[in-house]
């Protein structure tokens, strides 16, 4: 498993009352993975850390607690700051079908931010900072592209 550093200046400047929160884009061949509870709004899969866990630890618990899914290879993408949330935002490669495990909760996959389903303003916005990001040139976009290319020759290996 390979991570990306999470040293930010930022983190100590932020109101200590702030969610933290580890935000995951697992794009499957049929679009990003989309989570949300019996009758919330969907949202990308992820949530807080616990006390003395780091936000990519657990993205990885709740990518699990959440889908069933294991991630593979995860890259930080952004920090996603509102007034409410203060987001890590990761690319994250999964391996398995997703499977969900909370009763009640619902799965979707969407292909735009600018889709009809009813999904939380935050993880929109999220969604489109990461089509910028990846249509842009540069580093990170390089590395975006090499891990979407990564997950398609997984997918077809599994």
């Amino acid at each position: 498993m390979s991570f990306v550093s999470e040293k930010n200046g930022y983190e100590s400047r932020l109101c200590p009352t702030l969610p933290r929160l580890a935000t995951a884009i697992i794009e499957l061949p049929d679009g990003v993975l989309m989570t949300a509870s019996h009758s919330g709004r969907f949202g990308l899969p992820g949530g807080p850390s616990q006390r003395g866990e780091l936000r990519s630890q657990a993205l990885l618990r709740h990518i699990r607690e959440q889908t069933g899914l294991r991630i593979n290879t995860m890259l930080y993408l952004f920090d996603h700051i509102t007034q409410h949330n203060a987001h890590k935002v990761y690319l994250a490669i999964a391996q398995g079908a997703p499977r969900l495990q909370e009763a009640g909760s619902r799965m979707t996959l969407i292909t735009s931010p600018d889709t009809d389903t009813d999904v939380h303003v935050e993880s929109r916005a999220i969604l489109r900072r990461y089509a910028k990001v990846r249509g842009e040139q540069g580093p990170k976009s390089e590395a975006v592209r090499a891990m979407l290319q990564l997950a398609r020759y997984i997918a077809k290996v599994e």
